[in-house]
């Protein structure tokens, strides 16, 4: 009887000890797969009055979203943050530092990384026309048009 109660109090002081471990253990894991669970806010186009079938025009729509009202280009400038969103640099920017992704536009680094829902970017973001056109622009090819 008393190897019995000895047992059962060694068990006891065994939980006493893991227990508070284990429940921090278990907390945090579901803390950290909250806080990591991937989620994509993807524009719709037809959403915000884009024509999926119009051509978007680099020159014309995209420049003016990363130019004008120094959205972008407050920043990323010559010789300030790169890339180089000004509209004789923007497209070799794009390009050369890799940040069109043509397999799967969403996941390019100019669309994500500035769409409106992204915790990425701390400044200034993309209103959702211009996430839209930049998304459908690339979706398109990303032309230099």
């Amino acid at each position: 009887m008393k190897y019995q109660s000895r047992k059962n109090d060694k068990f006891m002081e065994f939980i006493k000890i893991v227990m508070p471990k284990l429940m921090v253990i278990v907390v945090l894991v579901m803390l950290i797969s909250l806080t990591n669970s991937c989620t994509y806010k993807f524009v719709e186009p037809e959403s915000i009055g884009l024509n999926p079938t119009d051509t978007v025009s680099f020159s014309t729509q995209i420049i003016p979203i990363f130019t004008s009202n120094n959205n972008c280009t407050t920043c990323h400038k010559p010789g300030a943050t790169s890339p180089d969103l000004t509209a004789a640099n923007a497209y070799n920017e794009l390009n050369s530092k890799n940040l069109i992704d043509l397999n799967d536009a969403a996941n390019s680094k100019i669309y994500y990384y500035c769409e409106p829902s992204s915790t990425s970017h701390s400044w200034k973001k993309y209103s959702e026309n211009e996430a839209a056109a930049v998304l459908l622009w690339i979706t398109q090819g990303a032309h230099n048009n």
